[in-house]
């Protein structure tokens, strides 16, 4: 059975809430490598070039490759309101508070462009990526990236 690619695009976008810390499902990889489906997990935040402050801040995503050969990048919307327990840090102080224009280094804002330019070797004033869609509950930027 072939699924469709926004079925596709709607388990990524629930699937960066089952991987890294504070994880729906325990026991999950998330791993480079490993398959979801038709795609495949290539980077997560914790590793990509952010050196701990993800969880500190609140925040959380995971890159794919599909099968087709496109990057989605899978943002985790707020899900934790608590201060800095082993959830990861509030979403309150350091997401809802871009709205006001605080983006501080280590706030989610920043975090996701950061984490953008680690999966797509582009910032994000030069346009969008080639190739990769963004997906998930607090996609930054746009829902889709249109391919060039």
């Amino acid at each position: 059975m072939t699924i469709s690619k926004d079925l596709m695009l709607a388990i990524l976008s629930m699937d960066s809430y089952n991987r890294g810390y504070g994880a729906g499902i325990k026991g999950l990889s998330q791993a480079k490598g490993t398959q979801i489906g038709t795609a495949t997990i290539n980077k997560n935040a914790e590793e990509a070039l952010l050196q701990g402050s993800a969880k500190t801040a609140g925040f959380y995503a995971a890159s794919y490759t599909l099968s087709s050969g496109e990057t989605v990048i899978s943002y985790r919307g707020t899900d934790n309101f608590s201060a800095n327990d082993v959830q990861g840090g509030n979403d309150i102080l350091n997401g809802w508070t871009s709205a006001l224009f605080n983006v501080s280094e280590n706030s989610q804002s920043n975090l996701a462009l950061k984490f953008y330019s680690a999966v797509t070797g582009k910032q994000y004033e030069d346009g969008p990526a080639a190739n990769t869609i963004l997906t998930g509950h607090s996609a930054p930027l746009t829902a889709q990236t249109a391919s060039p």
